[in-house]
């Protein structure tokens, strides 16, 4: 198992910031800052007046998820500005976007090229700038791992800037931050930690440690995200739901993603549905369908008092209703349909399918890509 991380956290953890740079030795820090984050967080603007000025901020205000043209147009604003020129360290604020377009700039700056250059998994590169991540939603977990999502607008391929020398060289967890978002990205986040919680621990290529930080991340989102989603949580539960995050990459990043990671690229870049929320569309037909077709693996994610009185099946039953309680809660829709999907529309998800072969085979219940419609995803 890999784990590459370096974790500061807790309540004003993020107040820490100009000490922290000091105490790594970097003076000239640049910070990629999200926009939406940047103006409505008097405590993030405060604690960032202490160390930025106009030429060291960008703001992160891309409409949808980062491509790669966008990051090469950012890469030419930049460069033409000549502002970053003495730039020692990129701290990245805000969502997963925010910190992959981070990631994506740390290895854009010091090796020369566009952006789709380097998609994929690129070897042999000038080492990255460092990355410091500070998280402001609790799903993604871009904050502990070197991979960075970014899409193709020509082909609507999503596949990064995955370069094994990117990982944040240290990851600030201050539930401050994320606690003053709106419902709505906590309900995205958080099934987007479901999401890699669930398929890591289903995927054929799990195993013991794996499922270890799965079921660490499953039972810290179902006690925390409940609360929060009421409007009943506090600090406590808004930091668990970081450190669920954490856990659940930690568990992903050594198992595979499986059917619901794939479909929900394609309904995210296709259709334009945020990632987190594309996911939890996804997710509970897929653990459902395992479960009708004899997969009761789940149940060992089960931790009630009477779990010695039921069946392997019932737990898994037990499971599926709670993943369902938290997708209720954060009104993740049941349907395609109020994204825009028709049914003539579903022939390009099973034709997707086809080629996402790989995908698919990690779950543990083979499904046919011709039965996706009414299978996997309903109208």
């Amino acid at each position: 198992m890999i784990i590459n991380a370096n974790i500061t956290h807790g309540e004003s953890s993020f107040s820490e910031l100009p000490s922290l740079l000091k105490e790594y030795g970097y003076s000239n820090p640049a910070f990629i800052v999200d926009k939406n984050l940047y103006d409505n967080s008097s405590y993030v603007v405060s604690v960032l007046e202490e160390v930025v000025n106009k030429d060291n901020l960008i703001y992160y205000d891309y409409p949808f998820e980062p491509s790669y043209q966008m990051l090469d147009g950012l890469v030419q604003d930049i460069n033409s500005s000549k502002a970053l020129e003495k730039t020692d360290v990129l701290v990245g604020i805000g969502g997963g976007s925010a910190m992959d377009t981070t990631k994506g700039l740390a290895v854009l700056l010091k090796n020369s090229g566009s952006a789709i250059q380097y998609r994929g998994f690129p070897k042999d590169l000038k080492q990255p700038l460092p990355v410091i991540a500070v998280p402001s939603t609790t799903g993604t977990g871009s904050e502990v791992v070197f991979n960075a999502s970014f899409i193709d607008e020509e082909s609507k391929v999503k596949m990064g800037i995955n370069y094994e020398l990117n990982y944040p060289i240290l990851t600030i967890l201050d539930p401050l931050i994320p606690s003053t978002a709106p419902p709505h990205v906590l309900a995205s986040s958080g099934c987007d930690a479901l999401v890699h919680t669930l398929e890591s621990f289903m995927s054929t290529e799990s195993n013991e440690h794996v499922h270890f930080f799965s079921n660490k991340a499953y039972r810290l989102i179902v006690s925390n995200i409940i609360p929060l989603l009421k409007g009943e949580g506090d600090l406590n539960n808004w930091m668990n739901m970081q450190w669920a995050s954490v856990y659940a990459m930690f568990a992903l990043s050594n198992s595979t993603s499986g059917p619901t990671g794939a479909l929900s690229y394609y309904l995210g870049t296709n259709f334009k549905v945020n990632h987190g929320v594309a996911g939890g569309v996804f997710i509970g037909e897929v653990v459902k369908y395992n479960h009708e077709n004899g997969y009761y693996g789940l149940s060992k994610l089960y931790s009630q008092n009477d779990k010695h009185l039921l069946t392997d099946q019932e737990k898994s039953a037990n499971i599926i209703k709670q993943i369902y309680e938290i997708l209720n809660l954060a009104n993740i829709p049941e349907g395609l349909g109020s994204f825009g999907v028709t049914s003539d529309d579903l022939k390009g998800f099973s034709e997707f399918a086809k080629q996402a072969g790989e995908a698919f085979g990690f779950n543990p219940v083979k499904i046919d890509p011709n039965n996706i419609p009414g299978t996997l995803i309903n109208i």
